[in-house]
């Protein structure tokens, strides 16, 4: 007897073709679905959250030019965003935490949060914002020591925008406290030198 060979099976184009199709369509999901993550449009941080983000009870600046420029970024989020008083009151507080506890004791709060409306109110009337401010780098600090204690004296600037940009020179001076963290003791303008 004779016996018949099995017949090999021909795959049909169209077969050929959906599975094509299958492995393109399989492909493209995987791609998308790892690329989609990371082309997401990332939460966009309001001046407000980027300057109250830091707990500064834990994570007090390190230097007298970083003081200077957490308590000017303060200053720019303050006279340029539109706050509730609750928002206020918590940038109030991050301020007060770079302060001595003699410029605490000589500026209550309530005071203080009082003169606060007023000048941005002042400063909403008139148009005015801060459009950006530059401290001196960490290197250029003059230090000096009165009694036991060390200072510092950082040199910044504001610069303001309104009508006319102007450049408003500032000085902060810094007193070295118990902990070792410099703190605000006072500001003068700026001549320069």
């Amino acid at each position: 007897m004779r016996t018949i060979p099995p017949k090999k099976k021909k795959i049909s184009l169209s077969s050929t073709v959906i599975l094509v199709v299958f492995i393109i369509c399989a492909c493209l999901v995987v791609y998308y679905s790892m690329i989609r993550p990371s082309k997401e449009p990332e939460k966009s941080v309001t001046l407000f959250e980027e300057v109250t983000s830091r707990d500064l009870s834990k994570d007090y600046p390190q230097t007298p030019a970083e003081v200077a420029g957490v308590y000017c970024s303060i200053v720019k989020c303050m006279y340029t965003q539109d706050l509730t008083e609750d928002q206020l009151f918590t940038l109030c507080g991050q301020m007060r935490a770079l302060y001595s506890r003699e410029l605490l004791e000589s500026n209550p709060l309530n005071d203080m949060l009082y003169r606060l409306e007023q000048e941005i109110d002042d400063y909403k009337e008139k148009e005015i914002e801060i459009a950006s401010y530059v401290v001196e780098p960490a290197e250029d600090v003059e230090y000096t020591v009165v009694g036991n204690k060390k200072r510092a004296n950082v040199e910044f600037h504001f610069t303001l925008k309104g009508k006319a940009n102007t450049r408003l020179p500032e000085e902060v001076l810094l007193e070295e406290d118990e902990k070792r963290e410099f703190k605000i003791i006072g500001w003068r303008a700026h001549e320069g030198k």
